[in-house]
Order: structure tokens, then sequence, then C-alpha cells
């Protein structure tokens, strides 16, 4: 059952008013996903109940307030963000942007888990809360940057981003007990699971001369990364400081890095038109919301 709300613009209505609305198939359930079901003209809110699965239910809007209440309902949400504006959520929530409106013609696929299912991930997987509130972390300057690289042309896609940071450090207890490879188990995990790009970002996040990030999605969550300790924005040099003081046995890896992680933020920042103080500066800001959002403790 796709929804849009009525209370959207008209611009958006005339774009999805040649999609039939046949009254048999406003039931509860999975219908044929080839209509919009405008409401609440047809259903209030009230009488669509929590969907068994997420895909039953979608909603479409423009409006990122609906976009809260669909994920809030346990819907599906696709931002009809066709003015690219940037998301007012610093963990963005909707599962779909669609940024043009013959976007609203084609197939659409769910390729990336929401909140609810990232949490459940990294909970099922042992993932402790440090390194939770870390990952939050890197996904929200992972996911900054992407918006910003994306409004100067960048070809990247922010949710991708955000949903790849937060993931990126899933087998990292593992990797140490174990002494395995970092990234690798969480690639594989990602991949079983049916996210094969958030597999190859937590694969390619590593100081590993053959693992480096190759798409802007994979640098990004590479970069972030390295801006962030703990939960903390502090740049590239305190960062590497603070994993040497960590991982001396990884200490060669990590200086034979570091040049390229300063390549890297130099290309963003050249492309941001920023300097680096300035990027810290927008980041810390970035980290207030992301402090606010997380709590000083407990699963959020």
């Amino acid at each position: 059952m796709l929804l849009i709300p009525s209370t959207s613009p008209a611009s958006l209505l005339e774009m999805v008013a040649h999609l039939s609305l046949p009254k048999a198939l406003l039931r509860t359930g999975k219908p044929d996903p080839s209509f919009l079901l405008r409401f609440p003209l047809l259903l209030g809110p009230e009488e669509i109940p929590r969907p068994e699965k997420k895909d039953d239910v979608v909603l479409v809007s423009p409006d990122y307030g609906w976009i809260r209440w669909a994920k809030g309902k346990g819907f599906r949400a696709v931002w009809a963000n066709f003015e690219g504006e940037r998301c007012p959520e610093i963990h963005p929530l909707h599962d779909l942007e669609l940024r043009q409106p013959e976007d609203l013609k084609r197939p659409w696929k769910f390729e990336l888990p929401d909140l609810e299912e990232i949490l459940g991930i990294l909970y099922d997987h042992g993932v402790p809360q440090n390194v939770v509130e870390h990952s939050a972390a890197v996904a929200a300057v992972g996911f900054f940057l992407a918006e910003r690289l994306r409004e100067k042309g960048v070809p990247v896609d922010p949710l991708l981003v955000h949903r790849g940071g937060l993931l990126h450090d899933l087998d990292k207890i593992w990797s140490l007990k174990e002494g395995n490879n970092h990234g690798e188990r969480a690639a594989e995990i990602l991949e079983k699971l049916g996210y094969p790009k958030l597999g190859e970002i937590a694969k390619r996040h590593v100081l590993r001369p053959e693992r480096l990030p190759r798409s802007w999605e994979e640098k990004l969550v590479f970069l972030a990364d390295k801006l962030v300790e703990g939960k903390e924005v502090v740049g590239i040099r305190r960062r590497l400081s603070a994993l040497l003081r960590r991982y001396p046995e990884f200490c060669e890896e990590i200086r034979a890095g570091a040049s390229f992680i300063s390549s890297l933020q130099n290309e963003v920042l050249s492309l941001l038109g920023m300097s680096e103080p300035e990027l810290l500066a927008e980041l810390k800001m970035c980290e207030k919301g992301l402090l606010e959002i997380l709590g000083e403790g407990g699963r959020k």
C-alpha cells in the first residue's frame, strides 16, 4: 500500500493523479504497488494498522514531518525531495529519496536497512554501546559531508554513506579478539544479510593498501572515521595519534595511511571550498546535535 498525504503540494498530487486508485485495493496487506493511496482523504492515520512487514505500507511525501510520522508507525518512508533540500535530521529517517518527479514512475528498491533494523543488527552481533556511539558519529559526519558534496555535483548517495557509517565497525570487537582483518567479517555478515554495498564500505574503511576506498560512499565513511575519536569530532591528527596509542602493533600501517587520509581530506576541502578549521567547526555543530540524539548512555 502506497500512501501520499493529501496535504502534499498540489504539484506532487498532480504528478500521481494519473495512477489508478481502485477501491478494491484499499485493504491491509500488500496490494499491487502500482498506485498511490491519497490519505487522509481516503483513510485517516488512525485507521492504518502497524504493518507486519515494513514494505507493506510505504508513505511518499516532500514534508519531513510525514516521514517522521511514517517511521514512527513502522512504515517505509520515501522522501520526495524534488527541491533538493538538505535533510533536517542528522540521522536521516527516510528509506529512499526521490530527486526528480520522473522517479515516481520508476520501480523503487529499498536496498538499505532503516535505523531500527540497523540497531538490531548491531546489538545482535554484540557491538558495545561505545562502538555504537562512535559509529553514529561517523555516520552523521559522513552524511553531513555527502549532502554538501552532492550540492557541488559530486555523484554520491548520502543515505548509503549514513547507513554505511552506522555499520562500518560491525565486526570491531570480534576482529580484536580473533586477531583477524577488521572489516572483512563485517562485509561477510552484511552481504549475507543482503546489503553488499554496506559490506564493501565496511571492508574499505581500514588502513590497508589493498583495501582503500574507491567509491565516494566508501571514501566518506573512511574519512569520517578518521575525523571522529569515540563520539567526538577531533580531526585527523588527534584521531591518528589516538589510534597509534591504542594499537601500537599497527603503527606502520597507520603512519603509511596518513598521506592518503590527508590527500582525501584536501580533495574534500577543495570541493567544498573550505579550510580544515572551517570544516571541523561545521562538524562540531553537527556533533552537538548528535550528542542530543544519543544522550549520555543507553540504547537509542
